[in-house]
């Protein structure tokens, strides 16, 4: 088959060097991101105002006014200006200047300061002072402009006192509109800085510039046009032909992704559909023409979703590809984590594009139930899990959590996915009899390979730090090796409320890289500060989950925090040389399948 060909190629460009891999980054640019994405964060109508594409351009005419500051003409001129600015008479001049601002600095401060003198000598010498007449003409004003003036010439002036003023409002930004719009704001001027560039092969060179030579990138494309934020300049078909025309010219340094969104899945463009593929004689999924064969036939070595954006990773129109990718051992990264990038529009209107994914309705679980009580006769009474309508940024929490992926790969639950979807094809696909339950399915995706990608974020390592009475969060440290025992456990519905509602992500994760052989996870943007570092390498220790850490950064984004150097240097010098290589090198080359 070509594409088994194409991955046997893929094996020969690896030589054996223990070169750097990292599995989590974006070169998209402004154009690939939608004009209204501060939707959300920042009230009607005033989003309108925040437009990306403005953003940028005003960027970009910032940018040109800064590159000319680097000519001749701009060069000779600083130059004359410094040469000017050391001879005698402009010396004498500021010195004069600055004489004469202190003289009126001090001059309106005693005066209103004046009433706190009651002794003399002193009361008597500023009497004298501001009661004559040059006195009285300059006091012309009320007094409060005198007020004003002050402060004007302490903030101009003294340095420390306006960097400690700029400290006060920032905080107290933060503190009124809270940490998830601060840093939703630091991220979206990290995309405007490097999504500024006019091409993602100028991106592409600012990360490789900062890392050894021989390095290796996963480069993960954002389909972002569904998600209700507004316009998308440029078509995803395009950000993906620059992305691969990248890998042809380097084809030894960047491995991309393709993007895989329910929506994107079911398009048909130019007479090509998007994704198809079925069944072969031997219980094989072929793909068929479409452009997701496209991409993997050009280059693209795994796939990337992002739920968040407003469906669950076990949308009927992925689970095709996941049998493909399953059976083809070809990796997908997911976002697993709570962050600035989710759905924009009104969640109802989810449920209204599409009924029968969200049948039970938007605000319960597709698959997981609970217990709401009990009935008269003293039985439980089970409802669909319920998942009250928050706003967007925390209702995505529900698209993304980890054990939306136990769905997929555990048996049992694949069954009630196919029972949720109702669905005679699926149920071919994985050879499912709804009417014998108790069967093995002919196909599951109990080997699909899937990158959990940062590791549930910073808060869930905080979280799962800071409880020291809760015995799921010592699971990964009193039970190494099984953890949360997930498999075991799940059916118990009191336990998968519980597992839902109020245990860390970290540790969810950790005890599914325990209990599934494939499943892995990636330290991108989440490891950016050195206080996570030593439970990264504490963990790392265990044998089973240190082998399925995944170095990366989410380079452009983590640059908010540190730049791209010094993130891989801290983390190099941190863990030590076993415990880097094995990041690093082993285990994100396992699996990508070098």
């Amino acid at each position: 088959m070509k594409i088994n060909k194409i991955y046997q190629q893929r094996l020969n460009e690896i030589g054996n060097e223990k070169y750097f891999i990292n599995a989590h980054t974006h070169i998209f640019n402004a154009n690939d991101t939608p004009n209204h994405l501060v939707k959300r964060f920042v009230i009607w109508p005033f989003y309108y105002l925040l437009n990306t594409q403005w953003a940028i351009s005003i960027l970009k005419k910032h940018r040109k006014r800064q590159a000319k500051k680097f000519r001749y003409r701009a060069k000779n001129k600083i130059w004359q200006k410094y040469r000017s600015s050391k001879s005698p008479i402009f010396e004498l001049a500021k010195r004069v200047f600055l004489i004469v601002v202190n003289i009126i600095f001090f001059f309106y401060a005693l005066y209103i300061i004046q009433p706190i003198f009651t002794f003399w000598p002193i009361k008597g010498w500023l009497n004298g002072l501001y009661e004559n007449e040059i006195s009285q003409y300059l006091l012309f004003f009320p007094k409060r402009f005198y007020y004003i003036s002050i402060i004007l010439f302490i903030f101009l002036f003294f340095k420390k006192i306006k960097n400690w003023f700029f400290s006060l409002i920032w905080k107290s930004i933060k503190k009124r509109l809270g940490n998830d719009w601060v840093e939703f704001m630091l991220r979206y001027r990290n995309i405007l800085l490097f999504a500024g560039y006019g091409n993602m092969k100028g991106i592409f060179n600012k990360l490789k510039n900062q890392y050894p030579p021989g390095t290796k990138f996963v480069a993960l494309p954002m389909d972002m046009e569904f998600m209700a934020a507004g316009p998308v300049k440029r078509p995803y078909r395009i950000q993906m032909a620059q992305l691969l025309k990248i890998k042809k010219s380097n084809s030894q340094d960047i491995y991309p992704f393709l993007f895989a969104h329910p929506k994107r899945m079911i398009e048909v463009h130019n007479g090509k559909p998007y994704f198809k593929g079925n069944l072969n004689g031997s219980g094989k999924y072929i793909l068929g023409t479409s452009e997701v064969k496209d991409y993997f036939e050009n280059g693209c070595t795994g796939v990337k979703i992002y739920p968040a954006m407003g469906y669950y990773p076990f949308d009927e129109t992925l689970l095709p590809l996941w049998l493909y990718c399953a059976q083809n051992n070809i990796p997908i990264t997911t976002h697993c984590s709570v962050g600035p990038i989710f759905y924009r529009g009104n969640l109802k209107d989810l449920e209204k594009g599409k009924k029968k994914t969200f049948k039970r309705g938007i605000d319960r679980h597709p698959v997981f139930d609970e217990i709401i009580g009990k009935n008269l006769k003293g039985k439980n009474k089970i409802e669909p899990f319920r998942l009250p309508l928050h706003k967007n940024r925390v209702f995505q929490r529900n698209f993304t959590h980890p054990l939306n992926y136990v769905c997929l790969l555990n048996e049992t639950f694949l069954k009630r996915v196919l029972d949720f979807h109702n669905d005679s094809n699926l149920n071919k696909l994985f050879g499912y009899d709804p009417e014998n339950n108790e069967k093995k399915l002919d196909r599951n995706l109990s080997n699909l390979k899937i990158n959990l990608a940062h590791y549930g974020g910073s808060e869930n390592w905080d979280e799962f730090l800071a409880k020291d009475r809760f015995d799921e969060a010592n699971a990964i440290i009193n039970k190494p090796t099984i953890g949360l025992d997930l498999l075991n456990r799940m059916d118990n519905l009191t336990i998968l409320y519980s597992l839902w509602h109020y245990v860390d992500w970290f540790s969810i994760i950790s005890s599914m890289m325990l209990s599934f052989d494939n499943v892995y996870t990636d330290i991108s943007y989440t490891v950016h500060d050195l206080k996570y570092l030593n439970l990264l390498s504490e963990i790392m220790d265990n044998k089973k989950i240190g082998k399925r850490i995944l170095f990366g950064t989410d380079f452009y984004v983590v640059s908010n925090h540190k730049s791209e150097k010094q993130y891989w240097i801290d983390m190099q010098n941190t863990l030590g040389h076993e415990k880097w290589n094995r990041l690093a090198h082993t285990n994100p080359k396992r699996f990508l399948n070098f």
